[in-house]
């Protein structure tokens, strides 16, 4: 588990891979909803994934983890480096479809990187690299500690 005396590199590594992710996740979330997400946000999302779980790895014997803390990142890693056929219909309905090669991590379902990135960011969490939620949150805007202003048992009069 990290702490305040620990070298700051690894940190600022793992903070930046966490940027890297999240702006494409974001890029996935602004191409979704026009409808369709681009071969190249998916590439873009399953490689920082891999980069994700590769700085977090050092990090893998802390006791603070369990075994099921680590997402399975098998299906991205097998496809990296490898190609795979992709049929694509061409327009009109005489013409026939054509295969082509594509990077073969564009057919892992975008989902399921996604999902990924995110249990990436519970791994991080628990190892102590996430943001640090205030322990008291005010409800609404309104403090708990408010008695009504009358300082006495919050408004009621007796008359």
């Amino acid at each position: 588990m990290p702490s305040d005396r620990d070298d700051p590199e690894p940190r600022q590594m793992i903070y930046e891979i966490r940027r890297r992710v999240q702006a494409a996740r974001n890029r996935y979330w602004a191409e979704g909803v026009d409808g369709e997400v681009s071969d190249e946000t998916h590439r873009e999302l399953a490689t920082a994934v891999l980069q994700y779980h590769d700085v977090l790895y050092e990090f893998r014997n802390e006791s603070v983890l369990s075994p099921g803390d680590w997402p399975d990142i098998a299906e991205i890693r097998e496809r990296v480096g490898r190609k795979a056929r992709q049929r694509t219909q061409q327009g009109g309905l005489s013409r026939p479809a054509t295969v082509t090669l594509v990077p073969a991590v564009t057919q892992v379902p975008i989902e399921d990187i996604l999902q990924a990135s995110e249990d990436l960011d519970d791994l991080a969490k628990t190892l102590g690299f996430g943001a640090k939620a205030d322990t008291q949150t005010d409800v609404f805007g309104i403090d708990p500690d408010y008695d009504g202003g009358d300082g006495g048992d919050n408004g009621s009069t007796a008359d």
